[in-house]
């Protein structure tokens, strides 16, 4: 990126960027054999879910494209073509952000050069919403997960920026409809506060951390006046994931099992019909996160035996919690069987790139800061007046 080279795979950052990646497809791969189908009926089937099963059910648009153990679904084929679009902005080698346009491109080329209908099948919603806009909204305009379930290189080139990752993510956002374009933009905030977490400090206060910065980072994007802030249904129309993360919080902090809280989640956190809408996929990704302590094994095995739509809620959860960790936190047994059964993932390359555009962002900022900071300074004076002055000058 730019006119420096460097090697970013040395980098701290790198391995949390490739953690961030693998995790979540982990967690699609384990969730998408049960998908759809209740905790309860996950027990009687399995008991508990902890490795990568095959499929015995025939791929389909929005699953996944073979039944091998450890294929992955849309979740994870949407969130590298988000990854790609990152990448491959022009703008993004003189450290600038990417913009609607860049995801669309990569979006609608894929589409259209692709002769093969479960890919096509997978993208016709998003490439048709984005191209004409609030004349074909996607998904009819309902709240799914669609971009919550893909967004997370938008917070692994903000680390730390949990207010840029969710402005990144409103602003690209032409796939989700309503409140979901909120809920998205919190699940980036959440990724990227999670990647600035020292990572011998994780914890569960190191989640409530994460979850508090990706509240405020909510609260701070917000236009709302006073008087709605105080109306009787501001909490239930305003703010829906803010209330349904703090309820499975308060949830999680009381049971700190990724188990036992399954059947208040199910009684507390439907916010609508659909299993795969975006609230309730924030709200069980975080809080199995809570109730796992910040392990990334509990909190992935929290999200896939809770059913419903668990392969986007375990891919949330890995990428929130690979963010904080690194590649070291995935089981190995997880790693070899998802690598293995999609030969066609270049995570790896992915996580270079993005950590490459990481990388460039932070080397724009320090030169602006440089150039910038005699400006911000007192003036140099040898009598000594030079702080007062300056001083002075900015109360007038």
């Amino acid at each position: 990126m730019g006119d420096d080279v460097i090697d970013v795979t040395g980098l701290p950052l790198y391995d949390r960027i490739y953690g961030s990646l693998l995790a979540s497809a982990v967690g699609d791969a384990m969730g998408g054999p049960v998908e759809g189908l209740c905790y309860t009926a996950i027990a009687q089937r399995y008991g508990v879910v902890d490795t990568c099963l095959p499929y015995d059910f025939a791929p389909d648009y929005h699953n996944h494209f073979r039944t091998t153990a450890g294929s992955v679904t849309d979740d994870t084929r949407l969130r590298c073509l988000v990854a790609r679009a990152v990448t491959e902005a022009d703008p993004v080698r003189y450290g600038l952000l990417p913009r609607r346009g860049d995801l669309l491109k990569v979006l609608v080329e894929t589409y259209y050069g692709s002769d093969d209908a479960l890919t096509r099948g997978f993208l016709e919603e998003y490439v048709l919403g984005g191209l004409y806009g609030q004349d074909r909204l996607a998904w009819d305009g309902q709240p799914t997960n669609g971009f919550l379930m893909a967004n997370a290189p938008l917070g692994l080139i903000c680390p730390g920026e949990p207010d840029v990752a969710f402005g990144l993510s409103f602003a690209l956002d032409f796939i989700s409809g309503g409140y979901a374009r909120i809920s998205a933009a919190m699940g980036a905030a959440a990724v990227a506060a999670a990647a600035a977490v020292p990572a011998a400090a994780v914890s569960e206060a190191t989640v409530e951390a994460v979850v508090e910065a990706m509240f405020q980072a909510a609260q701070r994007y917000r236009r709302i006046g006073p008087q709605t802030r105080q109306w009787q249904w501001y909490a239930t129309v305003f703010e829906l994931n803010e209330r349904l993360v703090g309820e499975a919080v308060e949830i999680a902090l009381r049971y700190r099992d990724v188990l036992a809280v399954r059947e208040d989640y199910y009684k507390r956190l439907a916010a609508g019909p659909l299993g795969s809408e975006a609230a309730q996929t924030l709200a069980v990704a975080l809080g199995m996160l809570v109730a796992a302590g910040g392990d990334l094994r509990l909190a992935i095995i929290g999200a896939v035996n809770y059913g419903r739509d668990c392969d986007s809620y375990a891919s949330l959860a890995g990428a929130i919690a690979g963010a904080m960790h690194g590649v070291d936190a995935i089981p190995s047994s997880w790693r070899t069987v998802v690598r293995r059964a999609n030969p066609e993932l270049d995570l790896p390359q992915l996580s270079r790139r993005l950590t490459e555009v990481a990388w460039a962002r932070q080397q724009q900022r320090q030169r602006v800061t440089a150039a910038v900071a005699p400006l911000l300074s007192p003036l140099a004076r040898g009598d000594g007046e030079g702080v007062s002055a300056a001083r002075g000058r900015t109360e007038l």
